[in-house]
């Protein structure tokens, strides 16, 4: 067998492979181009401006996940025992043991198919609180999108994530924290 016929053979199986990894793994990213996060709404009441304003109209259901920034996750937080709000720290164990919110629970995303059982023993009609690093990245928006294609629809992602809060206030645990 040519060079040349070893090579186009080579290649077509490595095409074939990355395809029935891309069938058997379910990926939804695209094939070429940059992955984009899912987009995020806004509330259409602002919780850190409205004293009045409850969780449960805040972010009611909806097929998108809300964003919500520094000062809604920190009223969000404090209501989260009389409002059923749930905390998600999308990061790895070891960055989460360094620390994370109080009371946030770890899923990391990256560890779904162990993690996922324990987000899906969440009610579906509470709200809950994705974080990660913020900024770049991009683990929060990525477990988002997994909620809501398990009919969870009552999401928010903060955006500002672990960098933000723990620069920002004093509130941190550490260790394995909630279950």
């Amino acid at each position: 067998m040519s060079l040349a016929k070893q090579l186009s053979t080579l290649m077509i199986a490595a095409v074939l492979l990355g395809l029935g990894a891309r069938v058997a793994t379910h990926s939804d990213l695209p094939f070429w181009g940059h992955w984009e996060p899912i987009k995020l709404v806004a509330p259409p009441i602002s919780i850190a401006d409205d004293a009045m304003a409850k969780p449960d109209s805040a972010f009611a259901k909806s097929t998108s996940a809300y964003e919500v920034n520094l000062a809604a996750t920190m009223v969000l937080h404090m209501k989260r025992n009389k409002s059923n709000i749930h905390f998600v720290d999308a990061r790895e164990d070891t960055l989460y043991k360094a620390g994370h919110i109080p009371g946030a629970m770890n899923v990391s995303f990256d560890h779904i198919d162990k993690d996922g059982d324990k987000f899906l023993a969440l009610p579906k009609d509470d709200l809950i609180v994705i974080y990660c690093d913020g900024g770049d990245c991009h683990l929060s928006h990525d477990l988002a999108e997994f909620a809501l294609a398990q009919g969870y629809g009552r999401l928010a992602v903060f955006t500002g994530g672990w960098a933000e809060w723990s620069k920002e206030t004093d509130l941190i645990e550490t260790g394995s924290g909630a279950k």
